[in-house]
């Protein structure tokens, strides 16, 4: 009898095994932003809709949306691509080193605002034999959401919102008793930069790419972000934006001013960002050791003057990609 019992237990057990290990694959996605195309790779558990670890995950610079801006025809010259090819071919190579199930690919704003955008995706699908699908910005926010959700896994407190800032656009994300907000920005980290070029130094961002240094525009260089919010953002973040729980994803927010401020923390306040801004403001692009370092000081204001207009105090960060979004909401959908 004891003997059965054994054998009966064996038997449940390496079902069990077996049922656990069918249920976990390997799954991967490839963020192509206007700054940074994001690779992401991680063990998911099919079952229990969890990440359960990221094996791989690689950020590539790639300045899309700088050579979007300075496009005569509002297209982005296939050459910066055809450039870049090598490299991201190289990430996908990374990838498929780590045996996945499956590779899925989200394009973003420059890839939407470009009139040759959905062209350059669709090349850039049958060259990495992935699908890549241009998304709209409302599901760009929607992803970011879900990034966030991915790592954070206290998110009980409400009104939470979301604040993802890439190179070319900028969303916010809330849910609140069964609805939805969402704001969708244009001013983000090239645009606002070339925002300062033009209309605070009177120069032509398709000639020269860097404000640096902003040095005694900083105050002009706030009111700009400061108006915009003002203008722009809806009146729900504006109402909740004090007493939220943000979240900030994506380039700017969890790479950009996060590591300027406080390299290596996952959040940062309102009063020390306008320390960091004023100790770094008349730096020039020498001074700065950043692959977006044309950029990294423009960022700086651009979130402080939102911060300022909307009386946000603190922003927490995660160094999700929208991959890690697409990976998640899958899981759950």
């Amino acid at each position: 009898m004891n003997k059965l019992i054994l054998i009966l237990s064996g038997l449940i057990f390496l079902s069990q095994g077996a049922k656990a290990e069918s249920c976990e694959e390997k799954q991967g996605a490839v963020d192509f932003g206007s700054g940074t195309t994001k690779a992401f790779v991680a063990v998911v558990d099919v079952c229990r809709k969890e990440i359960l670890n990221v094996v791989y995950e690689e950020r590539l610079p790639l300045a899309l949306n700088e050579a979007l801006e300075k496009s005569e025809n509002k297209e982005l010259p296939p050459a910066v691509l055809e450039e870049a090819l090598p490299r991201i071919q190289s990430l996908l190579a990374k990838m498929r080193e780590q045996r996945v199930t499956k590779i899925s690919g989200v394009a973003t704003s420059v890839f939407r605002v470009a009139k040759n955008g959905s062209q350059l995706a669709q090349n850039l699908s049958q060259k990495l034999q992935i699908p890549v699908q241009v998304i709209s910005q409302e599901r760009e926010a929607e992803l970011g959401f879900w990034s966030a959700l991915a790592q954070k896994k206290n998110v009980t407190r409400q009104p939470l919102i979301v604040w993802d800032i890439g190179g070319g656009s900028m969303q916010m994300y809330s849910r609140q008793n069964g609805k939805i907000h969402i704001y969708q920005g244009d001013l983000a980290s090239v645009t606002y930069k070339n925002k300062i070029l033009e209309v605070l130094q009177f120069k032509d961002p398709k000639k020269i790419s860097s404000p640096n240094p902003i040095g005694r525009q900083r105050e002009a260089a706030l009111q700009l972000a400061k108006n915009h919010a003002y203008l722009n953002v809806p009146s729900y973040f504006k109402k909740e934006a004090p007493t939220a729980r943000w979240i900030g994803v994506g380039g700017v927010l969890s790479m950009s001013v996060q590591r300027q401020v406080h390299k290596g923390a996952v959040e940062f306040t309102q009063s020390e960002l306008d320390q960091v801004l004023k100790e770094r403001v008349y730096l020039k692009d020498s001074d700065i050791d950043s692959d977006y370092r044309i950029s990294d000081i423009s960022n700086l204001a651009l979130v402080l003057g939102y911060m300022q207009a909307l009386k946000i105090e603190k922003v927490e960060t995660v160094q999700a990609s929208l991959g890690q979004g697409l990976l998640f909401y899958n899981l759950h959908h």
